[in-house]
């Protein structure tokens, strides 16, 4: 395995929110700025299957690969030689929550996507849930 992005952030909002926009997938474009689309073929579940599209790149397979209610949502996206899974955790702190989201390679190709995808990953999670942290705070 080898982790490619990791960001962390703090709301004074409840972590169900976030857990529930992050499984609200055809809204993710209205807060990530890398993401073009995504959808799911079948209701959200573990094992439940969809396409996904980042701006400017080509659509991918991916499949929901951990899903804890009001906490953890996480989706693996099939690469060639290598899955990209991107897991998202949101965590009652004081008031408020705690978010992390971090991604990470597995696969015979994963090195070499790993420099393929250079600080891409890491600078698009950072906006993303910095964009989705602002969505919530003004709501």
């Amino acid at each position: 395995m080898i982790e490619v992005a990791r960001v962390s952030a703090e709301s004074h909002i409840e972590p169900a929110f976030f857990h529930a926009r992050w499984c609200d997938l055809a809204t993710h474009p209205e807060w990530s700025a890398s993401m073009e689309f995504l959808r799911l073929d079948e209701p959200l579940a573990v094992g439940a299957r969809g396409v996904s599209k980042p701006n400017g790149g080509r659509q991918a397979a991916f499949m929901v690969t951990a899903l804890k209610p009001g906490i953890v949502y996480a989706d693996t996206t099939f690469l060639r030689g290598a899955q990209l899974t991107v897991h998202h955790e949101a965590r009652p702190a004081g008031s408020g929550s705690k978010l992390e989201v971090h991604a990470y390679l597995r696969g015979r190709r994963a090195r070499l996507w790993a420099r393929r995808m250079g600080d891409d990953v890491q600078n698009s999670l950072a906006t993303d849930l910095a964009g989705l942290v602002k969505l919530a705070e003004s709501r």
